[in-house]
This record gives structure tokens, C-alpha cells and sequence, in this order.
């Protein structure tokens, strides 16, 4: 997930950040005796630091982690005479890195910049609109309104938003997404972006329209997705399932811990790594609050029979 524009850089004095660092450093074919000596005097002066490393040497498989390590592996050395403070600059080097990637990689800031209303992770909003009706705006998500002379509705840029719209024929509430539009006159309905635009209507009528062109109308307990050719067959939902969210909750029946993570990772300030394929593939049933994310993922590997390993406040790797 992103990171939240209050949140602060980690600690550079945390030792995991300082293995993470050294471990990426050794990987640097330029490395010689100077760097190992070096090496070899910060794991004898505090045994947490042979304990640090071997967390970070374990998860060497990991695909994801290695494609963090390889951006910053060949970070240049400074000179001798500045040898002092190495150690702090890769373990700086080490964390902006992870963090700025998955900033990039997870925000578009353009969107944000264009917004009137948006969320950090795991924030939500309540907002009264003009007409007064009133969204809820989910975690990490962008919203513009679009309100002039007749016209009522917002463009949700990123996220997911729920809707209450108060009825007026004479002017429907529209959403549009970059798939498509979501048409209402007066309705509880959810809109989430992505690869596809996914509806969920918890009451009233929606009309679903494709960028090009073909529309189909939702009732109460209908979901759709919408690309920006097709409108996806209806399917009917479990409405209190779908809408835990709006009460701190997820919900999930029988679905793999993969898909479990990839939600739960929209509420999480830092990236959630599952390290083999055969643990993700793990299925999950419960009912979980959304207040202590961290705790949460330590619940979810305890049912999995995972080991939760803490890289750094800002990634965490489930592995069997």
C-alpha cells in the first residue's frame, strides 16, 4: 500500500533495515575484504543483527524481495575517508527505496492532485454533498465532483466510494470511472476501480454503461464489473458481506489467502508479501476488523500455519 503522506521514514537505527541494507550491499559484485571486514564487525557487536540477517537471508526466494533488493544493490560506495556513516546511508538507501517504489507503483498522484476529496490508507470519509446526498470514501481513494447547473454526480479517479442518493428525476446522479458510467436517481450503491469497474447495489436501480456503449440495469443484492467494452453478466451478492467495510469489517468466505491479502493490503500502511505459491493458494473463511491491520495479518498467518517475518515497518512476509 501506499504510504500515507502523515507516516514518517523508518528509523534508520532499526536493525532490520540495517540487515536489509548490508544484505543488498553484499550482493554488489564490487564488494571486497574492506566490505566483509565491515560486515563481519556489525554482526559481532549486537547478536539481534546475526538474527536481522538471517530473517532477510531466509527470504532470499522471494521473488518480490529480490526485485526490491536488485534496485538498490548497486548503490556506489563512498569514498574511505566517509566509510563512517555507510551503513546508515544503505539502510537509508535500503528504506526510501522500498517505500518510493511502492508509492509509485501503488498512487497515481497525478489523480490525487486533480481531486477534491481523498483518503490515506486505511482512512475513511463521510461526506455530505451538495445535493445532499453523501458518499463514503474508502481507503485510499480519490474522488472529483462533478456538480454544475443540472448536473450532479463525481468522477471516482481511484479507490471505492459507497453511495446514498437522494432521489430527483429530473437530475440523476451519475459516477463515472475510466471504464464507464454508474446512473442512478436515487440509490445505495458502491463503485470500485481497477482493471474493471466492479457495482454493488445494496438497494434501488443502477443502469451500468460501458465506454462504448452497451448498458445493463442493477436491483437491490446485483453486482457487475464494467470494462470499457462490456458490461459483465449480473451476478447477486451477499449485501452484508460486500458492505462490511462501511462497518470496519471484511468478510470472506472460502477464498484463497491470496485474495484475502490483496484486500486487506488496500487498508495496510506497507506491502504484504506471501513468499509460495502453495500457502496462497491456502482458503479462508471469517469475519475480522479492520482496526489493527498488523494484528490481523499475524491472525490470518496463525489460521494459514504461516510465519509472519517483519522486514521492516513497512513490509511484512508471510512463509510456511
Amino acid at each position: 500500500m501506499p504510504l500515507r503522506f502523515d507516516q514518517e521514514v523508518p528509523s534508520l537505527g532499526n536493525v532490520q533495515d540495517q540487515a536489509l541494507a548490508w544484505f543488498a550491499r553484499l550482493q554488489d559484485h564490487k564488494t571486497g575484504a574492506t566490505d566483509q571486514a565491515e560486515f563481519a564487525c556489525w554482526l559481532a557487536a549486537d547478536p539481534t543483527h546475526q538474527t536481522a540477517y538471517d530473517k532477510v537471508v531466509q527470504l532470499w526466494q522471494s521473488p518480490a524481495l529480490n526485485a526490491a533488493l536488485s534496485q538498490y544493490a548497486s548503490i556506489p560506495l563512498r569514498p574511505p575517508a566517509q566509510r563512517k556513516s555507510t551503513i546508515r546511508r544503505w539502510a537509508a538507501a535500503a528504506s526510501i527505496t522500498l517505500i518510493s517504489g511502492w508509492f509509485l507503483a501503488s498512487t497515481d498522484w497525478l489523480q490525487r492532485w486533480q481531486a477534491d476529496i481523498t483518503t490515506a490508507t486505511g482512512e475513511q470519509r463521510r461526506v455530505i454533498l451538495a445535493d445532499g446526498s453523501a458518499l463514503v470514501l474508502n481507503t485510499d481513494s480519490a474522488i472529483k465532483l462533478d456538480y454544475a447547473g443540472q448536473q450532479r454526480g463525481v468522477t471516482l479517479l481511484s479507490g471505492e466510494a459507497y453511495f446514498e442518493v437522494n432521489a430527483d428525476k429530473s437530475r440523476p446522479f451519475i459516477v463515472t470511472t475510466e471504464q464507464g458510467t454508474v446512473r442512478v436517481v436515487g440509490t445505495r450503491f458502491s463503485v470500485k476501480t481497477g482493471d474493471t469497474t466492479q457495482v454493488n447495489v445494496e438497494s434501488g436501480l443502477v443502469i451500468c454503461s460501458a465506454e462504448q456503449g452497451q448498458n445493463r440495469q442493477l436491483s437491490a443484492g446485483q453486482h457487475t464489473e464494467i470494462d470499457a467494452h462490456s458490461v459483465a453478466e449480473i451476478s447477486n451478492i451477499d449485501t452484508g458481506k460486500t458492505f462490511a467495510w462501511l462497518k470496519g469489517r471484511l468478510i470472506f468466505q472460502d477464498r484463497t489467502l491470496a485474495d484475502v491479502i490483496t484486500e486487506l493490503d488496500r487498508y495496510h500502511p506497507g506491502a504484504i508479501v506471501i513468499a509460495d505459491a502453495k500457502l496462497a493458494n491456502t482458503r479462508i473463511t471469517g469475519n475480522y476488523k479492520l482496526e489493527d491491520t498488523a494484528a490481523l495479518i499475524r491472525t490470518l498467518a496463525d489460521i494459514a500455519g504461516a510465519k509472519t517475518i517483519n522486514i521492516s515497518p513497512y513490509l511484512t512476509v508471510l512463509k510456511s
